[in-house]
């Protein structure tokens, strides 16, 4: 009776901790698109110690005029346009409507020069969760995609066999008064 009890604690607090992953995972990445900003997963190590590979840094979207020297700031390579750096600013100047930024890894000697209309926007980032990246890295793989299908399928199968097989015979007879 003692064991039966101890594996159904155990298998709650399993339960438990797989849906608060489940929810954080979720919250990180619907909230800040809701709130007008976005997650983003570290993959290089150009910012540790501030930033390192596998965190998930949370930007908000702001004005190139409410950056300031120091800021960490996410924005499209200046190269390779479908790739975002996200880097600490050096150096901002204005002119002719344009923001000119001089951005810095924390960890690399190389800076990036790029510009910005000076009403446009970029990401600014408010806060990092560690390690966070690899999970959510990992949830995008096809091995993780059909686990999501997968798993709660097998789960809920076993559940109806295990409520179909307890389930205790009625009354043998005539029923009616």
């Amino acid at each position: 009776m003692r064991i039966r009890r101890s594996l159904r604690l155990a298998r709650i607090g399993a339960l438990s901790v797989l849906a608060g992953i489940g929810i954080a995972v979720f919250g990180v990445i619907l909230v800040p698109s809701l709130l007008g900003g976005r997650s983003l997963t570290v993959m290089s190590g150009s910012m540790e110690p501030a930033v390192r590979v596998g965190d998930v840094v949370i930007d908000s979207s702001v004005r190139p005029a409410d950056v300031r020297i120091g800021d960490i700031v996410t924005f499209p390579d200046p190269e390779q346009s479908d790739r975002l750096i996200t880097h600490r600013v050096r150096t901002i100047r204005f002119s002719g409507g344009v923001a000119h930024f001089v951005t810095k890894g924390d960890r690399t000697n190389a800076t990036e020069r790029w510009e910005v209309p000076a009403n446009g926007s970029l990401g600014r980032v408010e806060f990092r969760i560690p390690l966070l990246g690899f999970l959510v890295f990992w949830l995008h793989g096809p091995l993780a995609r059909i686990a999501l299908i997968v798993l709660p399928a097998l789960v809920l199968a076993g559940y109806e066999l295990r409520r179909i097989w307890r389930t205790e015979p009625g009354p043998v007879g005539d029923a009616s008064p």
